[in-house]
């Protein structure tokens, strides 16, 4: 069993990079690779033999980086990427995650506001460092019963889901664009190859009614080389689909939980949810290089 795409304490995750290799080292993971968003910083502690031996598998250097199709907020994984050379680049090419959480608080007060629904500001308080400024203002949103048209408004569940299916969608009232801020798919696959790495579409249905757009764009001329087949919220009609269209398209193939520890709850490393994830080692043998 592997799992090739969770999150430390550098970027979302709430485990730090020791914790995530001690987890993997007890789960008996055959192969991981740490995705930190937007950052590689995690590898520098890997490269200390008594942090990178806590964890007898094999490990793929790689990162997740943020993107945009048409509107809607991506992510792009990268594999096999010299991970110095992309904690050089990063910092001048693509904003922080600080810098866009709070770009994105800000719009999310905003639109609560201009819609009418009651917030104390002063009762909304977050490290834009270490959390989400959309958790601490949904929060203080959902405290006031005169807001409860929120939750019929917009099939509220969690704060993960809302960001898919409203903040990063240009369909919806809750959308926010990010254009301006964030690197178009082309640079980033660049970004990526430049630093010898291979580019990976991650999953890709979690992008609702807007997947088949973000589907078709990272694929169009064949711009990137692999896609996350086995993924957490996947049904196995899903997995099944992307599998076959690997094979079919001549794509590589990967699969993770998207493990965060406790900010995502009910998501298993290597297992996923409720062990609806077996990813076999086989898929990465044909591309996969491992430190």
């Amino acid at each position: 069993m592997i799992d090739l795409h969770m999150h430390t304490t550098y970027s979302d995750g709430t485990c730090s990079v020791r914790e995530i290799l001690k987890e993997a080292q007890e789960k008996k993971l055959e192969c991981i690779s740490i995705t930190d968003h937007d950052t590689c910083l995690g590898y520098r502690e890997i490269a200390n033999p008594d942090i990178r031996n806590i964890f007898q598998g094999r490990i793929i250097p790689g990162c997740e980086l943020k993107s945009i199709v048409e509107g809607t907020t991506i992510e792009i994984l990268g594999y096999n990427v010299d991970t110095e050379k992309l904690n050089k680049i990063l910092p001048t090419f693509s904003p922080t995650y600080e810098a866009i959480n709070r770009y994105e608080s800000k719009k999310l007060y905003e639109i609560f506001i201009n819609r009418g629904y009651i917030l104390n500001k002063e009762a909304i308080k977050f490290d834009v460092k270490k959390e989400s400024g959309q958790t601490a203002i949904t929060k203080e949103l959902l405290r006031h019963p005169e807001n409860k048209r929120f939750i019929e408004e917009t099939d509220y569940t969690d704060e993960h889901e809302f960001y898919r299916l409203h903040m990063s969608n240009p369909n919806s009232p809750y959308f926010i664009d990010n254009s301006k801020l964030i690197p178009k798919p082309k640079d980033v696959v660049e970004v990526i190859h430049e630093a010898g790495g291979l580019a990976f579409i991650p999953h890709v249905f979690i992008y609702g009614e807007n997947s088949n757009k973000v589907l078709n764009a990272l694929t169009k001329d064949h711009m990137v080389d692999g896609i996350e087949c086995y993924y957490s919220k996947f049904t196995k009609e899903q997995i099944s689909f992307l599998l076959e269209y690997c094979k079919n398209n001549d794509y590589y193939m990967s699969g993770g939980s998207d493990y965060h520890g406790t900010n995502k709850p009910g998501i298993c490393m290597g297992s996923g949810i409720k062990e609806n994830l077996n990813i076999p080692m086989e898929i990465t043998y044909s591309w996969a290089k491992t430190i």
